[in-house]
């Protein structure tokens, strides 16, 4: 894809610059997934938030579903004002998706053929053309671990693999792990792809150059921690939101008993000792 080429380029001349600095291909593929998260980090903080608040939602939007069940236009229009209220987009988590996936196609091109987008003077160029000379904990990037026939020397290949798979259910946890069991279809049918997706990436990771897989690792553990953070964030938000309405609360009712007037007062102060008498 044309659209693909410009981005491979920069990440292939990107990777051979890190490494330059004297890195081993390993971590040069590390350190770039870093880098790169960090670029994408604002895209990938909109579809974090959207995501957790479209979860969030769920009790009140089945709330709303079971209540107008039998208006289907009256529960759109109920709905419809319930996101606009708490400021969700439901494609706020797909949109972001969509910008960043240019990104990873090429990344994904660059691991899986690093001599094609690597500039050809530079030093990592040389290196990848003798795979002992670029081996990472024993394993050639290069390669998926389909490709050993030995089971001895697969061994760090697929511990790579068992590390990416439960970095991915982790990962999948943190946001689904508030929300229980749902009745709910379509919602159950969205947690079975959550819990099916880490196995889909071991299973295609055992076909993929290690040097993705070193990715998706990377990848997923940093996601971890900046979901930690985002998940805090809007935690915290959530929390100094409600605060400060119950504090609005509070003075609106002052304000209300103030209105009434000295009379209304007295005789609410009168009622109150009468009580306690």
């Amino acid at each position: 894809m044309a659209i693909i080429e410009p981005f491979a380029e920069a990440i292939g001349f990107l990777l051979s610059y890190i490494y330059d600095f004297g890195v081993s291909y390993g971590i040069s593929i590390v350190v770039l997934t870093i880098i790169i998260n960090i670029i994408i980090f604002p895209l990938t903080l909109r579809q974090t938030k959207s995501t957790k608040r479209m979860q969030d939602a769920q009790p009140e939007l089945k709330r709303l579903q079971k209540q107008y069940k039998d208006d289907k236009e009256e529960m759109n229009k109920k709905v419809a004002e319930y996101y606009k209220e708490k400021g969700i987009n439901p494609l706020g988590c797909i949109v972001p998706l969509l910008v960043q996936m240019p990104v990873w196609f090429a990344l994904f091109r660059v691991l899986r053929e690093p001599l094609l987008f690597i500039p050809k003077e530079a030093s990592l160029y040389s290196a990848l053309e003798d795979p002992l000379s670029v081996l990472y904990f024993n394993m050639d990037l290069q390669i998926p671990a389909s490709a050993i026939s030995n089971w001895m020397e697969r061994f760090p290949y697929i511990i790579l693999i068992l590390l990416v798979v439960g970095t991915a259910l982790i990962q999948q946890n943190q946001l689904t792990k508030k929300q229980g069991k749902s009745n709910n279809a379509q919602q159950q049918q969205m947690q079975m792809i959550g819990k099916v997706m880490p196995i889909f990436f071991g299973f295609i990771s055992w076909t993929l150059p290690s040097g993705l897989v070193v990715y998706f690792l990377t990848g997923n553990i940093f996601r971890i921690g900046q979901q930690a953070l985002i998940v805090k964030l809007e935690e915290n938000q959530s929390d100094k939101s409600s605060k400060e309405n119950g504090k609005k609360k509070e003075k609106d009712l002052e304000n209300e008993e103030n209105n009434e007037g000295p009379i209304v007062n007295d005789s609410r102060k009168k009622r109150k000792k009468r009580r306690r008498k």
